[in-house]
């Protein structure tokens, strides 16, 4: 008990740690995620709060050219005062009439004065290209000895030229005042002219979101930086911790149950081996042309004490990989003369192949068994091994010599699966293949597409070329037999002449075919 404690202990801990990294590394991506939301939905809301800005001074500023101004004294400034208490939100209006200088502006609160960087206008943004009525500028200005900077819109009439400032600090709660060191951002024209700044520039900055005005010729740079993200965080590491600990406790349970129905699974095979539940069921190749069986291939399946017949491919797999394919292939090959022991002793020329596993064609002890089964009388001559293009073959010139000595002893070769995994054209050129088995893939293509068979016709070509037999498997329609005896290819097995059957029924199946 001590002993599986200790064992299950590093499991949960390497899964544990796995677990919380990947849970702080998605809590960090959400709060980014959450973080950035946040920011494009705060700049969007800035970018609307500043086009209703302009589109309630853009409404006024035309208001101002159909004022009673002529000159910056008392009765220019009570019109701009009378003006103003109509137009409270509309900012702080400044007029020049066109006859008066350049540069100096009046307000209700005294005349304003452009500073003398800004008077060449190489930071204005023109609204209408056409007829150059309406710039849109951030400017310094003087008031009272006091210098200033702020957006203008500005309009060029018949009798004045007018500006609005529009101001940008007046009420907008963008952000909480306690909120200054995590955020930043800035309204900028698109000629990069500041207009206003909001926040402390931030450090660890990851990125800047920009979202721009479909409007007006400005946008807002928006910074996210890293402490921000970490401080959202917090709040899912809280969470992430014990998410990973159930986590850990789950995939360690299910690793155990997993293990369990290994070693259930791989002790069942054994057991199934010893009692001889694996059998072979027979799938006959038929000569389509005379309708006579010349051959079998033997087929491994589950014969369960109660009847039951478990598909090959519920265990195939645990047998490859636990290295039990080995003593169940040498069951079979023994067993093959006696399951087909009548139809062997009536036709010389009948074969019966079983299937190999790289495994067992490169490793010796199978070649070295067969020949120990040859030498006590055993009918190889009778006998073929596929070797599949499925998994590979690591060593080739290993493996051509261990089929020479099968070949040695009348064993035939067959390609299976050919043209559809590892080795294609180098196991024709360095195998010395005997049978070519043209697999279901590529007879399929026959009902798909008839006309379109152009890599089935390059293999029956090239078996051809090669004096290789030829055997198409997966023949399951009378149309593609048809179609391959019309080809010149007539060995056939497939579900169109039969399923896999166990020994005695394809005994007595042969018989009805040789009557």
């Amino acid at each position: 008990m001590g002993q599986f404690r200790s064992k299950l202990f590093l499991p949960i801990i390497s899964i544990f740690i796995g677990a919380f990294s990947l849970m702080m590394l998605l809590s960090y991506a959400v709060a980014y995620w959450r973080v950035t939301l946040e920011v494009t939905s705060d700049a969007e809301q800035m970018v609307n709060y500043v086009e209703h800005k302009l589109n309630y001074a853009m409404r006024n500023i035309f208001a101002v050219e159909q004022l009673h101004y002529e000159r910056c004294d008392d009765k220019g400034r009570a019109e701009l005062e009378r003006f103003l208490l109509h137009h409270f939100n509309g900012g702080l209006f400044f007029v020049r009439s066109n006859k008066a200088k350049r540069f100096t502006y009046c307000s209700v609160v005294g005349e304003i004065v452009v500073a003398k960087k800004d008077r060449n206008f190489e930071n204005l943004i023109l609204l209408d290209e056409v007829n150059r009525q309406f710039p849109l500028a951030v400017l310094n200005y003087n008031w009272k000895q006091q210098d200033s900077r702020s957006l203008f819109l500005g309009y060029t009439g018949k009798r004045n030229t007018s500006a609005i400032r529009i101001t940008l600090d007046d009420g907008y709660a963008f952000f909480e005042p306690d909120c200054t060191k995590c955020r930043h951002v800035e309204i900028k024209l698109n000629n990069d002219s500041l207009v206003y700044s909001m926040g402390q520039p931030l450090e660890g900055l990851i990125t800047t979101i920009r979202i721009e005005s479909d409007r007006y010729p400005f946008y807002v740079a928006s910074q996210v930086n890293r402490n921000r993200i970490l401080v959202m965080m917090k709040n899912g590491v809280v969470f992430s911790l014990p998410v990973s600990l159930l986590v850990a406790f789950l995939c360690a349970y299910l690793f155990k149950l997993l293990k369990r129905s290994e070693r259930s699974l791989k002790q069942r095979l054994k057991r199934a081996i010893r009692q001889r539940e694996l059998i072979a069921f027979y799938q006959p190749i038929m000569d389509a042309a005379t309708g006579r069986i010349v051959g079998a291939e033997a087929l491994v399946r589950w014969l369960r004490p109660n009847g039951e017949v478990i598909s090959p491919a519920r265990f195939i797999d645990e047998l490859e990989r636990t290295a039990l394919i080995n003593p169940l292939t040498i069951q079979m090959l023994e067993q093959i003369p006696e399951d087909l022991k009548s139809i062997f002793a009536s036709d010389g020329g009948f074969r019966c192949s079983l299937n190999l596993v790289p495994e067992q064609v490169e490793q010796e002890d199978f070649c070295r068994h067969v020949e120990l089964l040859a030498a006590s009388g055993f009918p190889t001559q009778q006998i073929a091994v596929e070797i599949t293009e499925r998994l590979p073959l690591r060593n080739l010139e290993v493996a051509n010599q261990h089929l020479e000595r099968l070949k040695a002893l009348g064993v035939m070769i067959e390609l299976d699966d050919a043209g559809t995994g590892y080795g294609g054209a180098s196991y024709l050129q360095e195998l010395n293949i005997d049978i070519l088995k043209i697999d279901k893939l590529f007879v399929d293509t026959l009902v798909l597409s008839p006309d379109n068979t152009p890599v089935l016709d390059a293999y029956i070509q090239m078996a051809k070329t090669l004096e290789m037999e030829v055997i198409a498997e997966g023949v399951e329609k009378q149309k593609q037999s048809l179609a391959l005896l019309a080809r010149g290819v007539h060995l056939h097995q497939g579900y169109y002449f039969s399923k896999p059957l166990p020994a005695e029924e394809f005994v007595r199946f042969w018989l009805s075919k040789q009557n």
